[in-house]
């Protein structure tokens, strides 16, 4: 290979450590993660594709010892990232191993022409799609999310679901409520997300991405269900995405809740005026949470609905 080629090589190589070491998308959410993670399967794809036709020369020559180098350095970005304090992913050592699978199969299909660019290129998409099915497994939670608001949980909803997670130490399922559950009939809830108060610090329900602009509304409703015999005393937690993670600077308001069917209605603007020196910016709600005492570890409840209007 030539000394000119090499040099592109390397220099590819270069960016292409600086991209998976030093670039973060913009913006904490779920699907900025995801796109981050999959784009190592393209990255990958155009690296191996790139090296096999620069090395690639004799085309007789087999392809794996190139693929082999491709998926060791995936691998060595990922040790440089421990080091440097970063945490390593066997998920991106995987969407690297997609991408060079991809790239050998480009590579075959229309340079090396090992079989038809059709079947390459049938091959790939199958790959993409695997590749980038967090993506497009959020890109559906986010656009339910969009379409039920000012609800913001329905728990009869797969993909309203997926928005809420157990909250340091709580666990969740989706439950079928019980039938001798004391709901209103108009509620329209099936089921409900059951949180079981497991050990940890605060054990609950966590919502990280609520439908962010909460401006125009009155109030703050939720619904819950206990099948516990005592009360349970809940805090509930609302903050934007400028909280600084002290307790002040957040909306917090214990919630009692009694056996059986429970429904809370609370002012918009106690959740706008509750942190200290500043306002709520109800453009950007990032965070709300369900959460208990440790002492309460081992009960539970069901999250039935929670809502604006």
């Amino acid at each position: 290979m030539s000394l000119k080629k090499t040099g592109l090589f390397v220099l590819v190589l270069v960016l292409t450590t600086v991209i998976l070491l030093g670039t973060n998308l913009p913006g904490e959410y779920r699907l900025m993660y995801a796109l981050q993670d999959s784009g190592h399967f393209l990255i990958f794809s155009l690296l191996t594709l790139l090296a096999l036709w620069l090395f690639g020369k004799n085309l007789t020559r087999p392809i794996w010892p190139v693929m082999s180098l491709a998926l060791l350095f995936g691998i060595s970005i990922e040790a440089v990232q421990y080091l440097i304090g970063r945490d390593p992913s066997l998920y991106d050592i995987l969407m690297d191993l997609l991408g060079i699978v991809a790239g050998g199969v480009l590579y075959c299909g229309f340079i090396k022409r090992s079989f038809s660019s059709h079947l390459s290129i049938l091959i790939v998409t199958l790959l993409a799609l695997v590749a980038f099915s967090q993506p497009i497994y959020w890109s559906f939670a986010y656009q339910v999310r969009v379409d039920q608001f000012p609800r913001l949980i329905n728990p009869d909803s797969f993909f309203s679901r997926a928005l809420i997670e157990g909250s340091e130490g709580g666990e969740i399922r989706h439950i079928d409520l019980p039938r001798d559950a004391s709901i209103p009939a108009d509620s329209g809830i099936n089921s409900c997300v059951y949180v079981t108060l497991a050990e940890g610090p605060w054990p609950g329900v966590d919502m990280q991405e609520p439908e962010p602009d909460w401006r125009g509304y009155a109030y703050f409703e939720l619904a819950i269900y206990s099948d516990q015999v005592a009360d349970l005393p809940l805090t509930l937690r609302i903050h934007d995405q400028g909280h600084n993670r002290r307790y002040e600077d957040r909306y917090n308001r214990r919630l009692l809740v009694h056996t059986g069917y429970n429904h809370f209605t609370l002012p918009m603007h106690e959740i706008e005026d509750a942190p200290s020196g500043r306002s709520m910016d109800m453009a950007n709600i990032s965070d709300v949470k369900i959460i208990a005492a440790q002492k309460h570890i081992g009960r539970g409840f069901c999250l039935l609905t929670m809502g604006l209007r």
